[in-house]
Formats: C-alpha cells, sequence, structure tokens
C-alpha cells in the first residue's frame, strides 16, 4: 500500500515539473536573484576580488553544460508533441544577445581560467579573440536547430526526465547567478547613481530596461522558449516580470 502511494506521488510530482517546466524556471530565477541581493547587499567588493571570476567560471560550466544536457531530451518531447524549434521569428536577437552574455563571461572568468592552468596572464587581444571564438561556439551549441528525425529512441522515459531534470537545475544555479549579478548589482546600481528622475528618464528607463530584458534574460531561456514562445501564458509571465524590474527600477532611480 505504501509502494503504491510512493509511486502515485512520484508520478504526481513527474507530471507537476513536465507541466509547469518553463513557470518553474522563471519564478525560482526571479525569486532566487531577488533574495540574493539581501544576502549580498553589495557586489563592488566581491566583483573586485577573484572570487568573483571563479563564480562566473562556476556559472559559465553549469549553464554550457546544462544546455548540452537539456538538448536531447528537449527536442525528443518536442519530437513527439510535434513542435518544431523554427518558429521563434526574432532569433537573430536571441543570438546577438547570447553571444554578448556569453562573451562576457568568458571575459571575467579568464583570471579563474589562467590559475586553473597555471597560464601567464593573457594579453587583452589574444582575450578578446579566444573570447569572441568560444562565445560564438557556445551560443551555436545552444541555438542551433536539431533536424527532427523519427526514430526509436534507445534511452528509457525516465532517464530522459532525470537527464533534463539536472539540466534545468544547472540552469537554474547559473541564470539565477547573472540575473542576480546583472540586474540586482548591475542595473539597478548603475541607476542608483543617477539624479533623480524626470520624464526623459522615466522613458529613457523603460526604453533601456526594454532592450536589456531583450538582449539578457530571453537569450537565456532559449531552450524554454522552443517549447512555450507561442503561448500566450509566457509573454504575460514575462511582461509581469518586466513590470517588477520597471517599479523597482524607477523606485531606485527616484531613491524610494
Amino acid at each position: 500500500m505504501r509502494c503504491s502511494s510512493l509511486q502515485h506521488h512520484y508520478v504526481n510530482s513527474k507530471n507537476f515539473i513536465e507541466k509547469n517546466r518553463t513557470i518553474l524556471f522563471d519564478w525560482i530565477v526571479f525569486t532566487t536573484s531577488f533574495f540574493l541581493g539581501f544576502i549580498f547587499p553589495t557586489l563592488a567588493d566581491l566583483a573586485a576580488s577573484p572570487f568573483f571570476s571563479w563564480l562566473v567560471l562556476t556559472a559559465l560550466l553549469l549553464y554550457t553544460a546544462g544546455a548540452i544536457l537539456k538538448r536531447m531530451p528537449l527536442f525528443d518531447r518536442m519530437l513527439r508533441s510535434g513542435i518544431s524549434p523554427r518558429e521563434i521569428p526574432y532569433k537573430l536577437f536571441l543570438f546577438i544577445g547570447h553571444w554578448m552574455v556569453m562573451y562576457a563571461m568568458i571575459l571575467l572568468s579568464m583570471p579563474a581560467v589562467t590559475r586553473i592552468f597555471r597560464l601567464h596572464p593573457i594579453n587583452n587581444t589574444d582575450a578578446a579573440f579566444g573570447g569572441i571564438i568560444l562565445a560564438v561556439f557556445i551560443t551555436w551549441l545552444v541555438m542551433h536547430n536539431k533536424k527532427q528525425v523519427k526514430k526509436q529512441n534507445r534511452f528509457s522515459e525516465n532517464y530522459l526526465f532525470y537527464r533534463e531534470l539536472v539540466a534545468d537545475i544547472f540552469l537554474l544555479a547559473a541564470v539565477s547567478f547573472l540575473t542576480f549579478a546583472f540586474w540586482e548589482k548591475g542595473i539597478l546600481a548603475l541607476l542608483a547613481k543617477r539624479p533623480s528622475a524626470g520624464i526623459l528618464d522615466i522613458w529613457f528607463l523603460f526604453v533601456f530596461l526594454s532592450i536589456a530584458y531583450i538582449l539578457f534574460y530571453l537569450p537565456l531561456r532559449y531552450l524554454f522558449l522552443l517549447e512555450d514562445h507561442s503561448s500566450r501564458q509566457t509573454w504575460q509571465r514575462m511582461l509581469f516580470f518586466f513590470g517588477l524590474l520597471l517599479v523597482r527600477s524607477l523606485f531606485v532611480m527616484l531613491g524610494i
């Protein structure tokens, strides 16, 4: 009886995760990044220390590993459900934004890489060129479409589920840290240094945050957008989170 109850609970939990995967991702990322702002009230000291480079490198590795692990179960599920990954019309903007984020992460993680491999400090030209190439490769690795071919999968459904669950956890950890560093201690800290807001400042804030949102957060959830980009609830949720960021940023600018 107890075994049957545990099995029923497992099935319910699995179905809940499958149906709400993208919703859980968005809420956990924004909630985690928000509360990290209370745990780490200032990022300036952390960013100035070598420890910050290790955190960025860890986030980069977790994100890349999570994207690699997620692609196979994701495309397998999309194939079974008849969802096509070639319907996103704004992929070029996502590609540019993703490359920019990866490039910044690679440059910020360079000090940690040189310490791991005991390398001499890399000059700016070599670091910039190598970062460009590696950022393009990671972006291609995440965003290239897998050819949909119907064939019998040699992996069990449980294996694919747990593989994607591990991938989602990796992506959650990486994107939560990046969102915290970029929004909570990057954009908001920058706006806090601006003088009191007027009408033009508010319009600037709206345009600035809109561009930053499109070029930062949406590219990092690209593998989730493949599934839910056509859902009205997805864009309502994105607008809700953007609205929260806009209101918080406005309060910061006004010094409230």
